[in-house]
């Protein structure tokens, strides 16, 4: 089956929780005032099988705005950047990262397992993730373990990001932390560089409430 057809075999349950599908990305989306939540659903044939992976995803407006400013990345990025992304394993041990699926009956199992995920778990971290204080909590709690797929250029960018525009009390902890980081680790001087001159931005950032409006 081509993966267009895997992945509109969840349309009606996604449109039911007010999900819309982006046929050009490939993935269901539903905006909120200050971003979007995104739920990806990747299909992938291989030699040992095929398989279905989900990714959970939240985008912050403000802080990809901000932050594209600086990090050293494509400008065509910047549309559809995402702030953080999460795989089911990570939010309950009892959902596995990929689903392997040998015949149309375990497809079938594979999507109603994925469905019950998103009642059960999904949904609810993507609402929580709408908060950006909780989402801010979640890049300080896994400062040490940078989130799937980012490196530690971008976590970096977005955890300071995160911290200054709307929990301002992390953000020494979290400046400090990455500034160490990447002064410690064979970083690009292109990269050093640009991140020195988002944290003088910061730094200097008067009014980061109405920064991050």
């Amino acid at each position: 089956m081509r993966k267009l057809d895997i992945v509109c075999l969840h349309d009606e349950f996604f449109t039911d929780h007010g999900f819309v599908f982006n046929q050009s990305q490939l993935f269901f989306e539903r905006e909120f005032a200050h971003g979007k939540q995104v739920v990806f659903v990747h299909y992938v044939e291989g030699s040992k099988g095929n398989y279905l992976a989900y990714h959970v995803a939240i985008r912050i407006n403000a802080v990809e705005e901000l932050i594209q400013k600086y990090l050293p990345a494509p400008v065509s990025y910047a549309e559809q950047s995402i702030t953080l992304t999460q795989t089911p394993h990570n939010l309950g041990n009892i959902y596995p990262q990929r689903m392997i699926i040998s015949d149309e009956n375990e497809l079938s199992e594979v999507i109603h397992s994925a469905e019950d995920f998103f009642l059960k778990s999904g949904f609810h971290w993507l609402d929580q993730m709408i908060d950006p204080v909780s989402l801010e909590q979640e890049f300080l709690h896994q400062k040490e373990n940078f989130f799937e797929p980012f490196n530690l250029v971008e976590s970096a960018f977005r955890s300071t990001a995160l911290s200054r525009l709307y929990n301002a009390k992390d953000y020494p902890v979290l400046r400090q932390f990455f500034l160490e980081k990447i002064n410690s680790q064979e970083m690009t001087p292109y990269s050093i560089a640009s991140f020195l001159k988002f944290l003088n931005y910061l730094d200097n950032l008067d009014n980061p409430v109405s920064a991050a409006a």
